[in-house]
């Protein structure tokens, strides 16, 4: 009941935490999609789509993965234009951090973790990409990103369009996707329609759709687990079953012995209710204070790297306190009562057997 108290615990955190990288996410994202494989999308299209009523703002995004050997990880580039709208509260107190510098031609803002393994490697505040063409370019760290998400910071680099696009062999004219912000959220799936039809080559998705598959994945996940549970809830029933299909025979003289002395049948099933209520109340309340313990003061060892990975640039945060009450409420209704019942069915059988042959 631990672990699976545990794994309710870490996934939770960790959709929690991923909500908050909602408002880095445009309202809808149009992107090329060609035999099932995504492709540059043109930037012309923006003045169709921004033509459509209820848009408000659309531009084109530039963001990639970048292989950074050394460590086996991938960096995920991310070009903004510091002197345009930021949608996303992270990276408008990024910019704003950093505005006086980010007038050069040249630069990269990194989350705080990437910057120090990079200074630890190299010695240096800069770090040199490796064009499609095989040329490189150094840019310098002129700051770090920190957002509320640290899932989202641990790997992400943050620079100029020009830079963005020179290091993930962007041409102009083209990008990664079409960002699309809308004035009013109820009108946001009409648009996405909109959108689909006027350009049927093109991916449309809307940020509840992306919400909803990063949700997916956390569950997917925490599956693994759910076969634990599956298991354990297996051995849960065999042991009820057993203790179901009768009682042993301490237990049966001792019901003889409450008969003999003048219990009734009800008082030995009132007596057996609240021993077994405090039996598994106490398990269940016992195991939650030590799951919450393991996940929350000691940040889930082992267990929340199998959810975030085993990468060296990992994102290290602390898992922020979010309390499952539908699978808590599910495991209790599922557990307390079947064993309350497998413990007083039994006693219910012994206390209307004869005393004098339960004791032979």
């Amino acid at each position: 009941m631990i672990l699976c108290f545990s794994v309710f615990f870490v996934t939770a955190s960790l959709r929690a935490e991923s909500s908050y990288t909602a408002d880095a996410l445009p309202d809808i994202s149009v992107t090329m999609n060609k035999g099932g494989r995504n492709e540059l999308i043109s930037t012309s299209r923006i003045e169709d789509i921004i033509l459509l009523p209820g848009v408000k703002y659309a531009e084109p995004a530039y963001f990639g993965l970048y292989r950074f050997d050394y460590l086996k990880a991938n960096l995920t580039v991310v070009g903004i234009d510091p002197f345009a709208e930021q949608y996303s509260e992270a990276f408008e107190n990024a910019v704003e951090q950093n505005k006086n510098i980010l007038s050069h031609d040249r630069w990269m803002i990194t989350g705080q973790k990437l910057a120090e393994t990079i200074d630890a490697i190299y010695n240096k505040k800069a770090f040199s990409f490796s064009q499609p063409d095989g040329n490189y370019i150094e840019l310098p760290i002129v700051g770090t990103f920190a957002p509320q998400s640290q899932m989202m910071s641990a790997s992400a680099v943050l620079t100029d369009v020009q830079s963005a696009k020179e290091i993930l062999g962007i041409p102009d004219g083209k990008a990664v996707q079409i960002s699309v912000y809308t004035g009013n959220p109820e009108e946001t799936d009409t648009i996405a329609q909109k959108i689909a039809a006027m350009f049927p080559d093109t991916k449309v998705e809307t940020k509840e759709i992306k919400q909803t598959a990063v949700s997916n994945l956390f569950d997917f996940s925490s599956g693994i687990f759910m076969l634990v549970f599956a298991v354990s809830l297996f051995t849960f029933f065999i042991i009820v079953f057993d203790r179901a299909s009768g009682l042993n025979m301490e237990e049966r003289k001792e019901i003889a012995v409450l008969k003999a002395v003048g219990y009734t049948p009800s008082d030995i099933i009132t007596v057996r209710f609240y021993e077994t209520l405090i039996t598994a109340v106490s398990a269940f309340i016992t195991a939650l204070p030590v799951a919450m313990f393991y996940v929350y003061g000691l940040q889930a060892p082992f267990l929340k790297s199998i959810f975030i990975g085993f990468s060296y640039i990992r994102p290290e945060f602390i898992l922020p306190f979010v309390f499952p009450a539908k699978e808590i409420a599910l495991t209790f209704m599922v557990t307390v009562p079947v064993y309350a019942a497998s413990i007083i069915i039994p006693a219910w059988k012994a206390s209307i057997t004869d005393a004098q042959e339960s004791l032979r």
